[in-house]
């Protein structure tokens, strides 16, 4: 069942695809790259496989960074968890909770190898290609895909499983043996006996057994467990202990035939007979593992990821930061012209420009400057004046306005408690807000302990920056002072402001004197207990996003015209502004279950994490380009960008069809199968035929990887197994295959 393989070709490239395979390509993903889990290292390029921001691409000539993020007909997780290549120059990517991913070795289409193909689970731990087989370690035992499909795994079909933890953590393959490390101790199996047996190898380990990694230069093997490297014996039979020299262990990798691991101190190589110091590598200060992940190079340099840095071996080392936002948990997003602000609760503020970010990130920067905030961090409120200026609010911190049209970029202090100024603090936790076209600016207040900290109501500064006047429920009839939504119509004619759990309110602006005046706010009538988190006036309706619905509303009076459903409840974590509207009258929701999108002539399209590369399902806020009609979403996994009006270029012109459909045979559990066809065209048409000639089914597939038969003829019959031949239409030519159907 399971056979030898020859050594891996040494790659010097890998092309990817340079957009998301899904939605076409109209998605974006800006994600800040935190953890890495894994380094694969060729003579021009570096792939990261990171936790948050999918796959990575450095290029090595031009220094710079190309991001691979999940989506429909790509790659299945932005988790991913190893790499590997195969002999044939295909990529594989590991993933927790989704299994591998496989990129085709002209980087032009993905598939997946998971759980419904033979993976014991979906969550994978480690992958080690031999060839075109790939042995793959994952939290439910091992598996072998022999370059067609799962050729086996361990523990099989419900047999007794030879390892005391399935959990497998590390895989080494050394001439006829292969090394299993799990959670409970290291195993080898024989390929010339067909793994039928495996062999515990406890001997010399300490006394838990967690493996949590396997290394092999080819004529050694090394395992890592309790902060300590252990180098197996054949002659002895047992593992002994092999440290660098007065330090401990945090990561164990290697490729190219060399052993380098990760200490405190920095990064150490095998040499055959002790662990050398690389000069100038990073160390490892966190006992976290992927604190510092390390790699190695085709020419033997380390290579390294330490806290969201690259680092390149040589005198001196380089280093490296992937772009992106200060942070992926994100609170807000504005459109600046051509420009995209982001907030980040924990994290900082940062900059887009649609080619650089700039960032501030929490912690960078000080009292007594006047060219950066005090401190970045809880940061909720965010508005652009007319002037241009961005207001922010730093809970707990400041009221804060930057002018970046100077260089340095000029910030005022509009609100900085001194110390023992309580009460002052209240100014700062602001939620919402809105500028009128007089430059005036109204930060709607909110509060993270209510009966403590009471929210404030309305501050309203004028254009100079001053806080001239409060209004708040006790002096103007607001419902509450917890205002989480506030808009003025385009004549200043009338202000709105949309509360926490008592309704809706309007007022007068006309001849106000915002100075020294107060205006009288009414509220609308049968909103007093509508939880508002959203307001938008366009084209004289007002829509009002509540937790029961988005409203439709008259933009004098507040009358309701209609209701529409929510995909789900607002963000509890800050849904900071999750209502957006287009000029063509497109409305937009972020809710805990992605984003909606309601047409202007009737119907929704939602995009979730499951139909779409959107980054997480928490949508926090939403924001429109008004010139371009784009999109973008802050959640709590990063910034999304949707174009809604990108157009696919045509699909490249092929001489010829040409099909793959797997597994093949394809077994029919009860649950049905599911047959999957890939080819060198971007989507298919087709029929399936039995031996007779019989039509059986017919399939549309708009992507590589897609199930194509589920095992059933058009009347819904499972069919019976045998032969059947597969007709594929792509790209102006027809593909044939055949598939064995087993029972």
């Amino acid at each position: 069942m399971i056979h030898r393989f020859g050594p891996l070709l040494l790659l010097a490239s890998l092309a990817l695809p340079a957009r998301d395979a899904g939605a076409s390509g109209a998605w974006t993903n800006y994600v800040r790259v935190r953890t890495c889990n894994d380094i694969l290292a060729t003579a021009d390029t570096v792939l990261l496989a990171t936790s948050e921001a999918g796959l990575v691409r450095f290029l090595r000539d031009s220094g710079t960074f190309e991001f691979v993020t999940r989506g429909p007909g790509g790659l299945a997780s932005n988790d991913v968890t190893g790499l590997a290549y195969d002999r044939s120059g295909r990529l594989w990517a590991a993933t927790s909770g989704r299994g591998v991913s496989r990129l085709s070795a002209d980087g032009s289409t993905w598939d997946l190898v998971n759980a419904f193909d033979g993976l014991p689970t979906d969550s994978v731990n480690v992958v080690r290609a031999t060839g075109d087989s790939l042995w793959i370690g994952t939290t439910g035992g091992l598996a072998l895909w022999d370059g067609t499909q799962i050729a086996g795994s361990v523990p099989d079909l419900g047999t007794p499983s030879p390892f005391r933890s399935n959990f497998v953590s590390g895989i080494a393959v050394l001439d006829d043996s292969v090394f299993v490390g799990t959670a409970d101790g290291a195993y080898v199996g024989r390929l010339s006996e067909g793994l039928a047996n495996w062999t515990a190898l406890d001997t010399g380990l300490p006394a838990n057994r967690n493996i949590l990694a396997l290394a092999t230069d080819g004529h050694e093997v090394f395992a890592l467990a309790e902060s300590t490297t252990y180098r197996w014996s054949m002659a002895s039979g047992a593992w002994a202990a092999t440290n660098p020299a007065a330090t401990y262990v945090r990561n164990l990798r290697d490729d190219w035939g060399v052993i380098v691991c990760g200490t405190p101190a920095g990064l150490r190589r095998w040499t055959g007979s002790d662990w050398s110091a690389i000069a100038g590598s990073p160390g490892s200060a966190s006992a976290y593992p992927s604190e510092t992940e390390c790699g190695v190079d085709p020419t033997g340099g380390a290579v390294a990821m330490r806290s969201g840095t690259l680092l390149l071996e040589g005198t001196p080392w380089t280093s490296w930061i992937p772009p992106g936002p200060v942070g992926n948990n994100l609170q807000h997003v504005v459109v600046d012209g051509s420009r995209i602000w982001v907030n980040s609760n924990a994290s900082g503020v940062s900059r887009f420009d649609g080619t650089t970010w700039r960032n501030w990130p929490a912690g960078c920067c000080g009292i007594g400057q006047d060219t950066s905030f005090v401190n970045p961090v809880s940061a909720f409120a965010l508005q652009v004046d007319r002037q241009g200026r961005k207001w922010f609010a730093f809970w707990g911190i400041s009221v804060e306005r930057m002018d970046d049209s100077v260089n340095p970029p000029h910030v005022d202090r509009i609100v900085y408690p001194p110390s023992g100024a309580d009460s002052l603090y209240n100014h700062t936790a602001m939620w919402s807000s809105a500028v009128d076209s007089s430059g005036w600016i109204y930060l709607g207040g909110d509060t993270y302990s209510r009966g403590v900290r009471p929210p404030v109501g309305i501050d309203v500064y004028d254009t100079t920056g001053v806080l001239v006047n409060v209004w708040k429920a006790a002096n103007t009839g607001l419902p509450d002072d917890q205002v989480r939504a506030i808009v003025v119509d385009e004549a200043d004619e009338q202000i709105w402001a949309g509360v926490a759990g008592t309704g809706l309110a309007y007022a007068s602006l006309l001849n106000l004197d915002r100075r020294t005046q107060l205006p009288s706010f009414t509220i609308v009538p049968g909103t007093s207990t509508l939880d508002v988190f959203g307001m938008v006036l366009r084209n004289g309706v007002l829509w009002v996003l509540s937790t029961t619905g988005l409203e439709r509303r008259s933009a004098r009076t507040g009358n309701l015209s209609s209701t529409l459903d929510l995909p789900g409840a607002p963000p509890p974590l800050g849904a900071m502004h999750p209502l957006a509207v287009s000029p063509d009258g497109t409305a937009w929701v972020g809710s805990v279950d992605g984003v909606r999108r309601y047409l202007p002539g009737g119907g929704y399209e939602d995009y979730k994490t499951s139909n779409s590369p959107l980054l997480d399902d928490e949508v926090r806020a939403v924001a429109v380009d008004p010139a371009t009609g784009v999109a973008w979403f802050a959640t709590a996994g990063g910034l999304s960008r949707f174009d809604p009006g990108y157009t696919p270029p045509p699909p490249p012109t092929i001489s010829a069809l040409h099909v793959l459909v797997y597994p093949n045979p394809a077994p029919f559990p009860a649950i049905g199968l599911e047959l999957r066809l890939s080819g060198n065209a971007a989507s298919y048409q087709g029929e399936i035929y039995d031996l007779n000639g019989r039509l059986v089914h017919r399939f549309s597939a708009g992507a590589n990887g897609q199930v194509v038969w589920d095992g059933r003829d058009l009347d819904g019959r499972r069919v019976r197994p045998g032969i059947y031949f597969v007709r594929a239409h792509g790209g102006g030519h027809e593909g044939n295959a055949r598939v064995v159907v087993l029972r």
